[in-house]
Formats: structure tokens, sequence, C-alpha cells
């Protein structure tokens, strides 16, 4: 009854709201687009249109034609579309609000973090107008950013400097117009809760890392009493290969992005710049190859590796690897390729150049946004895959023992085994392995994010 009564009041709200917009259009039209009061008699439903349709018309230029076409199915239905869009975004903002409000006055917990939401939001909404009207007066630079931090003094700080841009007072002024407040509070606070959905589970994992119980879940984002018992498990407790899992698994990654890269660059070289029989079929089975999932081939590969006696070898595995590599990175590298004028090989062939140094000192140069993508996604590959390690190294290898055979593990399998068992579970070594393998990750990521992007904008287009 409940949703009846609630899906009745939306419908309600949406033929109002509708037929509002219709109105208005009308009223704008018209030239009354600046009377509070034509606007709110424009919300009465029928009434608000008849006494629209018998208004005195300000613009003479505007002709029968223009009315009706505001009043044509076509419009009538675009607006009556876009106002349900719009309420039903207003749904997914206000449920989950009046839900986090609602539980802030019942839980203090939750109390202290909208508080604490809004303080923060506050000081960026701030921050941001000060930043704008200092810039329409000319003061750009760190300094508006820093002194837009400290509450009110920053409209005051810039209230009496004389402006060094010719700007118009009506310009400024419009920066604490309330559309521009809302606009900026909207954007802020997601971006504030952008922040927070990132932020809280690496503070957990890192109050994870440095509590004390070893076979429960902590329950508070950062531990009263830290400790160091996740890290000194890690590295001094017999139970753990923590180094020789991380040698396992850098040795793949390296040998991954090496060879990975060669052979996919080069076979991407020659589709891209050569013509020859079946060059369009090879290109259609690769991506047709693309489209099947890895876990599809676990039991062909499982056999394969059994039949050549790979099973518990983890160098083995880059086979794997830079195989279900080829294809995705294959069309990548050739998009991109394709893209260098061929005229620069042309030129280089007259003045005497071979093929491989037109490869290597003319094409390999231009590429090297898009070999660093492939190069670091093909390092990371192996870091975090838990499935193919998990099946094929849990085998002993040739002359290893039932109880070696953690040494043949990668990370992935070697620290989900930290809280897979029964009953010795540490989840703060696992926290602790978590962070020290996601930093290098993280920095790797930093380091080479102009040559990323660039790679993934420049082998993103058809080739």
């Amino acid at each position: 009854m409940e949703l009846l009564i609630l899906s009745l009041v939306f419908i309600v709200l949406w033929g109002i709201i509708s037929n509002f917009y219709i109105i208005f259009d009308v009223v704008k039209k018209k030239g009354y687009e600046h009377k509070l009061k034509i606007k709110l008699i424009a919300f009465i439903p029928f009434y608000g249109n008849y006494y629209v349709k018998h208004l005195e018309n300000l613009k003479p230029g505007v002709t029968k034609e223009e009315f009706d076409y505001l009043y044509s199915f076509e419009i009538v239905i675009k607006k009556i579309g876009l106002v349900f869009v719009g309420m039903l975004l207003a749904l997914i903002i206000v449920i989950p609000v009046s839900m986090i409000t609602y539980v802030s006055f019942v839980n203090n917990f939750m109390r202290t973090l909208v508080i604490i939401f809004l303080v923060i939001l506050v000081l960026l909404v701030h921050q941001g107008l000060v930043v704008e009207y200092a810039t329409k007066k000319g003061y750009e630079g760190i300094e508006p950013g820093l002194i837009g931090l400290i509450p009110i003094y920053g409209f005051y700080h810039f209230k009496f400097k004389p402006k060094r841009r010719n700007t118009s007072k009506l310009s400024i002024r419009a920066t604490f117009s309330i559309k521009n407040i809302l606009m900026k509070t909207l954007i802020n606070a997601e971006l504030t809760l952008l922040v927070v959905v990132v932020l809280i589970p690496v503070i957990y994992i890192f109050g994870m890392a440095f509590s004390s119980g070893t076979s429960t879940v902590p329950n508070e984002i950062w531990p009263s009493n830290p400790s160091w018992s996740g890290f000194d498990y890690l590295f001094n407790s017999p139970e753990s290969k923590f180094g020789r899992w991380y040698l396992n698994t850098i040795i793949i990654a390296v040998i991954n992005m090496i060879f990975g890269t060669v052979i996919i660059t080069g076979a991407s070289y020659v589709f891209a710049r050569y013509s020859f029989k079946g060059k369009k079929a090879g290109l259609l089975t690769i991506l047709v190859l693309q489209a099947f999932p890895s876990f599809m081939g676990l039991i062909a590969m499982y056999v394969l590796f059994w039949k050549f006696g790979f099973l518990g070898q983890p160098i083995y595995l880059t086979i794997l690897y830079i195989g279900g590599a080829i294809p995705g990175n294959l069309w990548l590298i050739k998009g991109f390729l394709a893209q260098i004028p061929k005229d620069l090989d042309e030129s280089a062939m007259i003045d005497g150049a071979s093929k491989l140094k037109i490869f290597v000192y003319i094409i390999l140069p231009l590429a090297v946004p898009i070999l660093m993508f492939v190069a670091v996604s093909m390092f990371m590959a192996p870091w975090m895959d838990y499935m193919l390690p998990g099946y094929l190294l849990n085998v002993p290898g040739p002359g290893v023992a039932i109880d070696q055979i953690q040494n043949q593990w990668t990370l992935a399998v070697g620290i989900f085994s930290f809280i897979n068992g029964q009953y010795d579970l540490n989840y703060p070594a696992f926290a602790a392995a978590a962070l020290i393998v996601g930093m290098p990750i993280a920095v790797i990521y930093m380091i080479f994010q102009r040559y990323l992007i660039e790679g993934i904008m420049a082998g993103a287009t058809k080739g």
C-alpha cells in the first residue's frame, strides 16, 4: 500500500513539473520569464495553461508557428522524458542522503562522520569561491588556494586588493550567485564522497596491518593498540615464504614484460605495415580469441602443463600470460602504428635505410607511449592473478617434496593462504603483505602515468 501511495505521489509530481516546463517555455516566449507570480501560476495544472495561453504577447516578433512548435508532440514527449530522468536522479540522491541523515541522529559515529563531511565540504566550497573571486581580479597561483582554506578571511584578503584584470562588477558578483554556489557544493560533495569511498578501505587495510588480533576481521578502522605482529609473521615466521613468493612473482613479471612486449610489438608491426595473404583473416581470428575468457581453457592448460612437465614450475606461467596478452595488445599496438605515416618509411628507404633500421630508429621512438603502456600492463599481470598460479602451482614440481610446495607459489596464492585456512587465519599478515605489494605497483603507475594515459588514448583509435 505504501509503495502504491509513493508511486502515485511520484506520478502526480511528474505531471505537475512536466506541465510547468512545457508552459514555462511559452512564458519565456511571451516575455514574462521574470514575473514570479506567473511562474507560480504556471505550476497550477490546467488553469496555469489557460492563464498563460491568454496572456498578452510582449514579443510581437514571435509567430504563432513558434508557439505551436512548443506544444508539438515531439517537444512535449522530450520534456516529459527529461523530467522523468531528472526526478529519478533526484531520488537516487535524496534517498541515500535521507537515510544517512536519519542514521546520523541515532548513531554517534555516523553523526561524527556527517559533521566532518560537512565541515570539509564547506571549506572546499569556500576555497573554490575564493579562488574564482581572486582569479577574476587577476590573482592566480598557489596563494588563493591556500588563503581560501581560511574561513571568511579569504574574501577580505582579496576584496581590498586592486584589480589586475579588467573584469566587470557583474562578472565578479556572479561568483557569489546561488547557482554558482550550488554547483560548487554539488561538485565538491561528489568529489568528497569519492575520496571517502577510496580512502576508507585504504585506511582500513593500514589499520588491519597493524592490528594485534589474527583470527578475526577487525571491527575498527584503526586499532587502539597498534602492533607489528603482522609484519613480523610475514618475514620471520617459518610458515611464511613471502620472500620466495615475491621473487617468483617478480621473475615472472620481468620475463612477461620483456618477451611479451617484444613479441607483441614485432607481430603488431607486421600487421600494421605489411600486406600479405591471410592478414584480415588473421586479425579477425585474433579478435575472436580475445572474446573467450582464459578460465575456459583451464583444463586444456592443466593437461598441456602435465604432459610437458611444467606443473609446479612458476617460470612457465609466462607462456600463458604472454599468449593470453597477445590478442588485445596486438590490436592496441597495431592501431597506434597504423597512425604513423608510411611516408616516413618511404623517405628512410630512399636514404638507404633497411627495414630493421626503420623499425628501430623511426617506428619504435614514435611508439614509446603505447609500448610503455603495454610493458607496464604486462608487468602488472602476474602480481594479483590467483586463478592460474593457484591451479597450476599447487602440484609438486620435479624433485619437490609435498611439504615444500609453498616455495612454488606466487604472491597472490601465498597471501591468500593467510586467510584461506580453517584455523590458522592471520588477517594482519594478509593486510601487511597487501600493502607491501601494493606500494611498488602504485609507484610504478605514478612514474609511468603520462605514458599510460597517452597509450590508452592513442591506441584506442580504429586502425
